[in-house]
């Protein structure tokens, strides 16, 4: 594992949580892909855009960990939204993607789906 996929694992601070469904923990975990806001059920805590934010399926065991491309405001906004409603909501899309691939570092393969 590259020593950023390390620090964003295991060393940064996660500011917030983002409760996903188990599509989107599939995805991440067995398909290597992004997290959208269509998976995600419920933020907690406070971030800001490029914070680090662990994703959990509400076992409060964390399955990953990955940088926000959006602040807490605004994914309490479009959480659950398809990516196309992203810019009818907001009146703008920056990304696609609430935390890309390249961006997440998986950290526990044995949490169970709640």
């Amino acid at each position: 594992m590259p020593a950023w996929k390390r620090w964003l694992g295991w060393s940064a601070d996660a500011r917030g949580t983002l409760i996903v469904d188990a599509g989107a923990r599939e995805a991440v975990m067995a398909g290597g892909r992004s997290l959208l806001a269509a998976g995600i059920n419920r933020i907690e805590g406070g971030f800001a855009a490029g914070d680090v934010v662990s994703l959990s399926t509400g076992t409060g065991r964390a399955f990953a960990r990955g940088l926000v491309n959006y602040p807490d405001a605004e994914l309490r906004r479009i959480a659950g939204l398809k990516t196309d409603r992203i810019a009818e909501v907001l009146g703008y899309c920056p990304y696609e993607e609430v935390i890309h691939r390249d961006n997440l570092a998986v950290i526990c393969r044995d949490e169970v789906a709640g």
